[in-house]
This record gives C-alpha cells, structure tokens and sequence, in this order.
C-alpha cells in the first residue's frame, strides 16, 4: 500500500497516534509539523508516513522535548533524537516499545558535544553553506536544549567567528552568512508558541543606526526559555517608537544592542532619550561591545555583560 496516500481521517489519525485531533489541529497550524491533505469536503487526511511521523514527534514530546523545537526535523533525524533519548532513559536499542526506529543510515552528529556542532557550523561558515549552517545549528538546539545551545553553541561561534574575521580567515560575506541564519535560527527558538497568557514581557531593538540585533535576539532567545512573551521590533528605530511599542505591549524590559555605532556619543544620547520616553517601571537593558560607553551617563538603564547576567535577571 502507498504510504504516501492519503487515507485517514482525523479521529483515525487520533487513535493511532495517541493524539487528541485538538493537539492535531495545532500541531498543524502552529507549527507545520504536517501537512495533510483534505477530502472534496474538507477534512483532513493523513497518510501512513504523516501518522509516523506525529507518533514519533509525540514521544519526543514526552520525553521532554517541546514541539516547537522539534517539529521542523526532518524524519530521519527525529527517529534518531528519538533512537538517542530512549538509549539515554533506559538502555535500550531504540526499538522497544511505541514506533520502531531504524537506524540513521549516514554519518550525522546527533549525540555530539556542543564543541562538535560548533566546529562543524563553523566549517559550514567557512564553505558559505548556509544550509549545511542552520541544519547543525537546529540539530545542536534539538539535542542540547534552548539553554546549552545558547551558553555552549551559539556564544562560542559568534566569538570563533569574529575572531576569524579579525584574523582574515573569513570573508566579510561569510561573517554576514552567519548572522543571518543565527538570526533564523534564535528566531525559530524563541518563536511560536505565545507566551501563556500573563507572562512578563521583554521588547527586543536597536537604536538609529545599529544594524546589528544578533545580540538582542539571543536575549530574546534565552526569555523565550525562560517563559517570557518576546516581542522582536527588528533594527535601526528611533527611540520614542521602540517606547511606544514596549508601552502598547506592556513590556517589563527594553532590550537593545549597541555594537557598532558609528557615533558612540550619538547612541548615549538615543539611549537616554529611550530611557525618559519609557515609563519607569520599564527596566531598559543594552548589550554589545558599545553598551559600556552608551550607557556610561544614562541613568536607569541596566549593562549586560554576558547571557549569564541577563539570565539572572531573567529569572529574577
């Protein structure tokens, strides 16, 4: 039989899954983890591999992984996440119980330490595989967790990457490969699902003239975890619209990288025009190689050094 027709209905799916057709449903909208065709009356119909696939990504979930990081695996390694987390919980091959998972055939780097995903992203930058560079970035986030993806991948590659640069070993373009798809990647870790409903709040921007709002955004990523709504206003916006926005949001923190200004006096001084534009019970953070000296005659604003800093106080 073609696995690839499309031949049960969604109360069917339901029972050979072990999902509710309400979990179906928003596995579906929220996070495309399939795509099931529909009947000439609209109803949802899924084929043989659709109901693998959602019976493995359901025993991810239970193993403690959240579907929002695990839904865009492909279903080979979604059956070798699987295959690594049953090994780890209780010793077995990987086909006991539930859906069997054959093996992976191909090298892959699944189980890796975080300095092997770091390595071989890095190789990725060097080549410009910008594919090759997102799949290990997502794989690392999968199989490491939202937190030591951020402390042991993302933050030792950013400075293995800039310190290539300065060295001449990267090409400019290979520098601006790797902030754009770290960029994709932070912000499908911090994306949907929403925040529950009366979750703090934290907006993520740069002042004029910053481009650069990598450093934003693996703060937003890091809040995401920590079960804050993370509100992303993108870069270069002048100060009394980032306010506005935090302000209709009902945002507890600003957050804004300062990098590379071209005018360091120029960031201080949007940096203080931020800060007397937001309401005081807003806490305003900066980040980045030029937050010292922005924020150096800005009072009430809070100079994140590192994530461990902003986690802390994320926490707090």
């Amino acid at each position: 039989m073609d696995r690839d027709e499309p031949r049960h209905p969604i109360r069917a799916a339901a029972l050979r899954t072990g999902l509710t057709p309400a979990t179906l449903r928003a596995w579906e909208r929220r996070y495309g983890a399939v795509r099931p065709a529909r009947s000439e009356g609209g109803q949802r119909l899924y084929t043989d591999q659709d109901l693998e696939r959602l019976t493995v990504l359901r025993e991810l979930t239970e193993r403690g992984r959240p579907i929002r990081m695990v839904a865009s695996l492909g279903l080979d390694e979604a059956r070798a996440l699987l295959r690594e987390d049953r090994r780890a919980a209780d010793g077995d091959d990987g086909s006991a119980g539930g859906v069997e998972v054959p093996p992976r055939p191909g090298p892959g780097v699944e189980g890796a330490p975080a300095e092997v995903y770091v390595t071989r992203a890095l190789a990725a930058v060097g080549r410009m595989d910008a594919g090759a560079l997102e799949r290990t970035l997502r794989l690392a986030a999968v199989a490491l967790g939202g937190e030591p993806f951020l402390d042991r991948v993302v933050v030792p590659l950013l400075r293995a990457v800039g310190e290539a640069w300065a060295r001449g070993e990267l090409t400019p373009a290979a520098e601006h490969l790797a902030s754009g798809v770290l960029e994709r990647v932070l912000d499908w870790l911090a994306g949907p699902p929403a925040a529950e409903r009366g979750a703090r709040c934290i907006v993520l921007a740069t002042l004029p003239g910053e481009r650069h709002g990598l450093g934003a955004r693996l703060v937003g990523a890091a809040a995401a975890a920590e079960g804050w709504a993370v509100v992303d206003l993108g870069v270069d916006l002048p100060p009394e619209d980032i306010a506005r926005a935090a302000i209709e949001v009902g945002a507890d923190v600003v957050a804004v990288s300062v990098v590379t200004p071209a005018d360091p006096d120029r960031a201080a001084a949007h940096l203080a025009r931020l800060r007397e534009a937001l309401p005081d019970i807003v806490d305003l953070w900066v980040g980045g190689r030029g937050a010292g000296h922005a924020a150096s005659d800005a009072a009430g604003v809070t100079v994140m050094h590192d994530l461990d800093q902003a986690r802390e106080r994320l926490r707090a």
